[in-house]
């Protein structure tokens, strides 16, 4: 690893890859920021700040991809990492934070754009706007996470040893957020002088978001249905809902929810669908790549994927 090369934030969208970036500058010894304790803009991200210092380049997402910051092949790269049951979770911060999906209708049109054009028009119709596609969309994509181009992008970046690693969770924990800093400036030798009360101006900003605040929503919900527990669940977006409903597709046999962004208002309704679903509804899920452990020959990912 050479520790003079620049130095640059791997990030899936959402995930504050341009906070670490600013962090990093920030309590470096020649930083230009030194005088400036929080990096918001109005929008709650820290974008548009300028001056950087040249080492630390502009942050990349996980895929080389026209409109979209890129790795650069050249830099030692930083990437904000999760683990596999963060998945949800990570969707939800794209969903909310990526520049571009403030409004909600924007939010459902970025989600089918992103999709293959010709699966979406043979399947759905001319609709890109569609809230019940975005979460059939979705729902795909969670039954079958690998065939998801940007989530094995990033898995990828997140297992090459060669790439630094910086544990996302620590971004709403002082101590964690510390500790994390002070081990990337050893691995690149840079020297961080950490101070306490800019840690906890972005700490407390981050944990006041509401997606943050509700990250563990949708798990709680699983294991509310899984414990018998009722819990009201009727405020679920459709990434939660799409992970809910697609966690117990997985392990009930043969049950499908239905299309659509109809929803329960708690816990107990779904388990009540889930025991009295009837056995004449019943038949293979089209969203599951195996059936018994076989390969699904309805699964429907060749289609998806037929125009790539």
């Amino acid at each position: 690893m050479d520790i003079g090369k620049s130095i640059q934030v791997i990030y899936a969208g959402g995930t504050f890859g341009n906070t670490v970036r600013w962090l990093l500058d920030r309590f470096s010894q020649d930083t230009k920021f030194k005088d400036i304790d929080s990096p918001w803009n109005k929008d709650n991200r820290a974008h548009g700040i300028s001056d950087y210092n040249p080492r630390f380049i502009d942050p990349g997402h996980q895929r080389n991809e026209t409109g979209a910051p890129s790795p650069d092949a050249n830099a030692n790269k930083i990437v904000v990492s999760y683990s596999k049951d963060d998945l949800a979770f990570v969707e939800r911060c794209g969903f909310y934070r990526n520049p571009g999906w403030e409004n909600e209708k924007d939010r459902y049109k970025n989600i089918i754009a992103s999709a293959d054009s010709d699966f979406v028009k043979e399947t759905f119709g001319g609709d890109n706007t569609s809230k019940a596609i975005a979460k059939e969309l979705t729902k795909i994509n969670f039954h079958n996470p690998k065939k998801h181009k940007w989530w094995s992008a990033m898995n990828d970046s997140i297992n090459d040893e060669q790439n630094a690693k910086f544990n996302f969770h620590a971004l709403w924990n002082e101590e964690m957020l510390a500790s994390e800093l002070t081990k990337i400036s050893k691995q690149y030798n840079l020297n961080l002088k950490i101070e306490e009360n800019v840690i906890g101006n972005v700490v407390n900003k981050i944990k006041s978001m509401d997606v943050i605040k509700t990250r563990d929503r949708a798990k709680h919900t699983l294991d509310a249905i899984i414990g018998k527990n009722n819990m009201v669940c009727k405020d679920l977006d459709i990434i939660e809902q799409a992970f809910v409903e697609s966690e117990l597709e997985k392990v009930h046999d043969c049950l499908l929810f239905p299309y659509g962004t109809g929803w329960f208002h708690d816990t107990d309704q779904i388990n009540d669908f889930i025991s009295t679903f009837p056995k004449y509804l019943k038949h293979m899920n089209p969203r599951l790549p195996l059936y018994n452990n076989i390969a699904n020959p309805f699964y429907l990912t060749g289609q998806i994927d037929k125009s790539k």
